[in-house]
């Protein structure tokens, strides 16, 4: 028989335990692996997202650099070639380097290394609306990581923005104590006070600065727009018909009655300076404008002759080189009557003075290089003519196609324009009291405005103009023409007698046109117990206007039709707008 003894069990328990022990090491190992392989894909995920960010803030860099540097060429040396400019520049734009020194010390990923691309298409559209598109790519490289972004953006230089309002000021926009009827907006690269009860207001109110409301103007119901003396130069309703509910009467450009807001801290808009007469008169060659009356030709599209005092022997003009022979070389004197009418067509340019009164007819924008003087009423034989209420098919087929053949005059001036007589015995009393500090301030001017005495001194590298228009620069005619005088900012270079023989009214009732100059509009309008219009508007930088009885003030909408109708007025900078984005392949 066999004898059986105890079985020992520490070994199986031993290799138990050491088997457990290598599976959970195992098994931590692995969850370590798993978690440092989650977390390097989080990295890498981490790395790839910013990469991106990366380069797209280099993008951004880059566009900035490009719209600015561009935008502010474009506005102090205007002129219908500037888009050009960033054919010759914008490859200037490519750069390469770490992220910090590109964008800057705010960078977020200061060590990612860039490498940027900048090229152009050719310019494209017509001389009035010029069309360029820039690529942008941008490679960045960070954490191990490179990423590829490309941007297509589209720069536009088209007619100005700033035409589309009644009122359009750079400096302060002041209507105070005023008789007046706006039927448009107005807009002000500044601060705008309304303080008047009398002030009606069709419209919308824009400041970069603030509305200062102290006293709140009046807007019209349809009824009480329909119903004024003077409704046909008004705009169409934003219903032509006046009824709200029909939306196949919409038209976009007009006064709607439930859109008469007033905006604060609003983008500013670029006013361009009219640059150099050389662009102007290339201008005005290639499109063939003409001034004319019933007996032919005055002007083949530039005017730089005799001027109106007949000398040729005369004292030199001061301030624009190389011309001789006359204070008012280059000026011009137009007198249009209902049965002979100054007969415009295109852009022309007159290299002087411009002074002008009487009717006119034809479609065209005259740009002066020094002031236009306006001394009498201005009006268009054929004017536009709105109907309130008008059917929608009628305004469709009918009102509006005939409108855009109506008459139209733009005035541009590199200097100011001037209303009436300013040798009338209350003008300096009355008006000349609001043209110098501290009614008016200093501001930025133009380089090219120099030989017009705009320009009183640079501070670190930029032009500045005092704001004293009250000063004299340059020389006009005499009294016996072949004399000279001093010339303040706001006189024509004729002299004084002259202007006399021409029958200057003290004020201007009726102005047909779109008023526009570089930097002062001043003079007297109205008159006792007596309305006056000026229909089209009012764009400058500064403005000293005096209003006798109620003004209107009646913005013409055919300057916001692009497509369909030709003002030949400055053009401006539209903002850039990138149409494409996407993500190439990384190099």
């Amino acid at each position: 028989m066999k004898r059986t003894g105890k079985q020992n069990n520490e070994g199986f328990v031993l290799a138990a335990v050491l088997m457990l022990l290598l599976i959970g090491s195992l098994v931590a190992g692995a969850f370590m692996i798993s978690s440092r392989q989650t977390q390097r894909t989080v990295e890498r995920w981490q790395a790839y997202d910013e990469c991106l960010w990366a380069a797209q803030m280099a993008m951004e860099k880059v566009k900035s650099n490009i719209y600015t540097n561009f935008d502010v060429y474009n506005n102090f040396t205007f002129s219908w070639t500037n888009i050009y400019w960033l054919v010759a520049h914008a490859k200037d734009y490519s750069t390469n380097g770490s992220l910090t020194t590109i964008v800057g010390a705010d960078s977020l990923y200061p060590t990612a290394v860039i490498t940027a691309t900048v090229t152009n298409s050719s310019v494209s559209g017509t001389f009035e609306s010029q069309m360029l598109y820039i690529t942008n790519r941008v490679t960045a490289t960070w954490r191990g990581v490179t990423r590829t972004t490309e941007e297509t953006v589209r720069y536009i230089l088209s007619r100005s923005e700033v035409f589309d309002y009644a009122y359009f000021i750079n400096n302060f926009g002041w209507f105070r104590g005023v008789d007046m009827v706006v039927n448009g907006d107005i807009r002000s690269n500044y601060n705008i006070e309304l303080n008047s009860t009398t002030l009606v207001l069709n419209g919308r109110s824009y400041a970069h600065g603030t509305n200062q409301v102290l006293k709140t103007p009046v807007k019209w119901t349809y009824t009480a727009y329909s119903n004024d003396i003077y409704h046909a130069y008004s705009r169409p309703g934003f219903n032509v018909d006046f009824n709200t509910n029909n939306s196949a009467s919409v038209w976009s450009n007009g006064y709607n009655v439930n859109s008469t807001f007033r905006s604060n801290n609003v983008d500013a808009l670029e006013m361009s300076y009219i640059g150099n007469l050389d662009d102007y008169r290339y201008y005005a060659q290639e499109k063939n404008g003409t001034i004319s009356n019933n007996y032919g030709i005055i002007v083949d599209a530039v005017f730089s002759g005799i001027g109106p005092s007949g000398y040729t022997n005369a004292a030199d003009r001061t301030g624009f080189t190389g011309f001789t022979n006359g204070a008012d070389r280059g000026s011009l004197v137009l007198i249009g009557t209902s049965n002979n009418p100054i007969r415009i067509n295109g852009p022309v340019v007159i290299d002087g003075d411009l002074i002008i009164k009487g009717y006119y007819t034809g479609q065209g924008t005259i740009y002066a290089g020094r002031n236009i003087h306006v001394i009498g009423d201005l009006i268009a034989t054929n004017p536009v003519i709105w109907k309130h209420p008008d059917t929608a098919s009628g305004f469709t087929n009918t009102t509006l196609p005939v409108n855009l053949t109506k008459d139209f005059l733009g005035l541009c001036s590199k200097g100011s324009i001037v209303l009436g007589d300013y040798n009338e015995s209350s003008f300096d009393s009355s008006v000349a009291t609001y043209l110098k500090p501290s009614f008016t301030d200093r501001y930025q001017v133009t380089a090219t405005d120099a030989d017009i005495g705009y320009v009183s001194y640079k501070e670190n590298g930029t032009n500045f103009f005092n704001g004293d228009y009250t000063a004299t620069f340059g020389v006009k005619c005499g009294a016996a023409e072949t004399n000279t005088a001093a010339r303040k900012y706001y006189e024509s270079s004729i002299s004084d007698a002259k202007l006399s023989t021409l029958s200057p009214q003290a004020t201007i009732k009726r102005i047909d046109a779109t008023l526009y100059n570089n930097h002062l509009t001043v003079g007297k309008l109205g008159a006792t117990g007596t309305n006056s219009l000026i229909n089209g508007g009012i764009i400058c930088r500064d403005e000293a206007l005096l209003p006798t009885g109620r003004l209107y003030l009646n913005w013409d909408p055919r300057i916001a039709l692009d497509t369909v109708f030709r003002p030949y007025l400055p053009m401006g900078l539209k903002p850039a707008k990138t149409i494409l984005w996407r993500e190439l392949k990384s190099p």
